[in-house]
C-alpha cells in the first residue's frame, strides 16, 4: 500500500462518525474480508483503542439512543443492549465502536443507576463481551453473565452492596478507596465468580464467595476486611494497622507492609510467609480442642485371637487392628503436640482418626466367654453355662453338608466328659465356692477346645479360600497414588493420604495370611472376608481427585 493510499485510510477512519479498530473476533461474521482487514489495519495504525465517548439514554427492540445518535446493534451485542437492561444502562456511559451506523463493539461502560435495598438493578451481559473494563457508580446493582475483557472497576460511590453473578474478568476486580473516613461495610456478593483476582484499597469490604477466588491484593490505608470465602492465596500490603475476619480457607497469607497486622480470624489458614519483618503479626489460632477432646481417652477393647477368653459383655478385636488403630492415634497425636501445624493438618488428623475409630469400631465383636461375677459365681451361672453348650455332629466331614460345623468322636467325648464333671459340681450339696469357680474355669476352656474343633466339609474350604483370594486380587488392583493434599496430581488422578492407604494395605496384609494357612475355620475365613469387604469400601470412600 502506497503512503498517500495509508495517509487517505488514515484520515477516513479519524473522520468517521464512530470507529474503533476491533479484533476478528470482535467483528460479525457478516462483515466482509475487505471490512475486517480494514478495521484490524487502523489497529495496527494507531496502535491504541479509540473509541468515541457516549451517553446512553434509551434502547429499543433494534437501536440504542445515544448523545451523538441512535446507532444499530450488532448481533454479537443485542444480549447486552437487551430491553431488559434498560433501567440499568439509562444514563450509562460507554465507549462503542461503529461501522455503518451499527454498535459492533464496546470498548468500555460505565454503570450509573443506583438500586435499593429492596429492589436491585440487574444487567444482565447474556453472555456477551465487553472489550475493555466495566466500571459500577452506583449501589445495588446486580451484574451477571457477562464477559469482560479489562478490569472491573468498584467506584467510591458504591458504599452498600454490590452482587457479581458469573461474570467473567480477564484482569482484576477493582475496589477504589474512599475518602471519607466513616463508612458502613460494603458488602461484595460474588456467585459463580471463578478464579477472580481481586484489588482491596478501601475499608471495611465484606467479601462473600460461593467460589474459590485466586487472588486479594489488600493494598492502602485499609484497616479491617472481612472474608467469608476460600482463597488461594491473601496478600496484605497496608500502610498501617490491620485486622482480618471472616471464615474459610485460605491457602496462603503474604505480609508484605503494615504496623500492626491481626490474622487471628476464623479461617483456616495453610501458611503465612511475612516479606516485612519490621511488620507485627499476631498469627491465627489454630484450634486443637477437638483433636485433644479425642485423643484423651482412645476407646480401646480387649485383644484377643477368638474371643473366648473374653466376657460375653465385652468387646474385642485382633492384634491387627489394635494395632492400625494405635497408628492413628499416634499419628493424631504427634500433630497434637506440634505447636507449627496448620488448622488443615488439624483437621486432616481429626478426619484421619474419625475414619480409623470407624475401622476399628467395625472389628469389635462381643467375646464368648461366660462370666462368673468375678468372685460371686453360683450354681446357676455354672448351670446356665452348661445349658448354652451347643453340640454338633460326629463325623469325618463326608457326610455334613458343607454348611454345618462337626467334631470328631474323641472331641465330642471330651465335652461331654467336662460337661459331667461341671454337672456333678452342680449337684453336688456340699460344693464350696471355690469348687464352683474352678468348675466354670474348666467348662470355660473346654468349650473353647470344643468350639476351636469345629470343622467343615473341604469344599466349602476351598470354596471360601478361593473368594477370599479373588477378593484380595481385586483389592490390591486399588491402590491409588498417595499423597498430602493432591498438589501435583491431576483432576482425573485419584490419591489417598498415607494413613488411609497405610489403614487398608494393612487390611490386605491381614487377609493374606490367611491364605498362607491350610488350618482355618469358615467362620474365621467368612470373618476376613467381611473385614477385608469393609477395608475396600472405606478406602474407596477415601479416593481425592488431583488438583491440577
Amino acid at each position: 500500500m502506497t503512503n498517500k493510499a495509508l495517509s487517505t485510510l488514515i484520515a477516513t477512519a479519524m473522520t468517521a462518525t464512530l470507529v474503533l479498530p476491533v479484533s476478528t473476533a470482535q467483528a460479525s461474521s457478516s462483515l466482509n474480508q475487505s471490512s475486517l482487514y480494514e478495521a484490524q489495519f487502523q489497529v495496527a495504525a494507531t496502535k491504541k483503542v479509540v473509541g468515541n465517548a457516549v451517553t446512553i439514554k434509551n434502547i429499543t427492540n433494534d437501536t440504542v439512543i445515544t448523545t451523538n445518535g441512535t446507532f444499530r446493534i450488532h448481533n454479537d451485542l443485542k444480549p447486552l443492549f437487551d430491553h431488559s437492561n434498560k433501567t440499568a444502562l439509562t444514563n450509562a456511559s460507554a465507549t462503542i465502536v461503529v461501522k455503518n451506523k451499527q454498535i459492533i463493539d464496546v470498548t468500555s461502560l460505565t454503570l450509573n443507576k443506583a438500586g435499593t435495598s429492596k429492589k436491585s438493578v440487574y444487567f444482565d451481559g447474556g453472555d456477551a463481551h465487553v472489550s475493555g473494563d466495566v466500571t459500577v457508580n452506583a449501589d445495588y446493582v446486580n451484574i451477571q453473565d457477562i464477559t469482560i475483557d479489562g478490569q472491573l472497576i468498584i467506584t467510591n460511590r458504591v458504599k452498600k452492596a454490590i452482587t457479581l453473578d458469573d461474570v467473567s474478568v480477564s484482569d482484576t476486580i477493582t475496589l477504589k478507596p474512599l475518602i471519607i473516613k466513616k463508612n458502613d461495610w460494603l458488602y461484595v456478593t460474588l456467585r459463580d465468580m471463578k478464579s477472580s483476582t481481586i484489588n482491596v484499597a478501601r475499608t471495611k469490604v465484606n467479601i462473600s464467595s460461593d467460589q474459590a477466588l485466586s487472588k486479594i491484593d489488600i493494598g492502602g490505608k485499609v484497616p479491617t476486611f472481612e472474608l467469608k470465602a476460600n482463597v488461594e492465596k491473601l496478600t496484605i500490603n497496608v500502610e498501617e494497622n490491620f485486622n482480618l475476619f471472616g471464615e474459610g480457607k485460605i491457602e496462603q497469607i503474604i505480609v508484605k507492609g503494615g504496623t500492626k497486622v491481626a490474622l487471628n480470624s476464623g479461617h483456616q489458614v495453610g501458611k503465612v510467609q511475612v516479606d516485612n519483618k519490621s511488620v507485627s503479626v499476631t498469627l491465627p489460632v489454630i484450634d486443637k480442642k477437638e483433636l485433644t477432646t479425642l485423643l484423651a481417652s482412645p476407646p480401646y477393647v480387649q485383644v484377643s485371637i477368638n474371643g473366648y477368653d473374653i466376657l460375653t459383655t465385652d468387646k474385642w478385636t485382633m492384634q491387627v487392628d489394635r494395632n492400625i488403630f494405635d497408628s492413628a492415634v499416634a499419628s493424631a497425636k504427634a500433630v497434637a503436640n506440634n505447636n507449627s501445624a496448620s488448622q488443615e493438618q488439624v483437621k486432616n488428623a481429626i478426619t484421619q482418626y474419625r475414619n480409623a475409630l470407624s475401622v476399628y469400631q467395625t472389628a469389635q465383636k462381643y467375646g464368648l466367654k461366660y462370666g462368673y461375677g468375678y468372685g460371686n459365681s453360683d450354681k446357676a451361672t455354672l448351670q446356665s453355662l452348661i445349658n448354652s453348650i451347643q453340640y454338633v455332629t460326629v463325623s469325618w466331614g463326608s457326610d455334613v453338608y458343607h454348611n454345618n460345623p462337626w467334631t470328631t468322636q474323641a472331641e465330642r467325648n471330651a465335652i461331654d466328659s467336662a460337661v459331667s464333671a461341671a454337672q456333678a459340681v452342680v449337684n453336688n450339696y456340699y460344693a464350696t465356692q471355690t469348687d464352683i469357680t474352678i468348675a466354670i474355669n474348666n467348662l470355660n476352656n473346654a468349650i473353647w477346645t470344643y468350639k476351636s474343633a469345629y470343622k467343615y466339609n473341604n469344599n466349602y474350604y476351598y470354596g471360601n479360600k478361593y473368594s477370599l483370594q479373588t477378593l484380595v486380587n481385586q483389592a490390591k488392583g486399588m491402590y491409588v497414588t498417595v499423597s498430602e493434599d493432591g498438589s501435583g496430581l491431576s483432576s482425573n488422578t485419584n490419591w489417598t493420604t498415607y494413613m488411609e492407604w497405610y489403614i487398608f494395605d494393612s487390611a490386605v496384609s491381614y487377609a493374606e495370611t490367611f491364605l498362607s494357612n491350610n488350618y482355618f475355620s469358615d467362620y474365621e475365613v467368612s470373618y476376613v472376608i467381611n473385614y477385608l469387604n469393609t477395608a475396600i469400601s472405606t478406602y474407596k470412600g477415601q479416593y481425592k481427585k488431583g488438583k491440577d
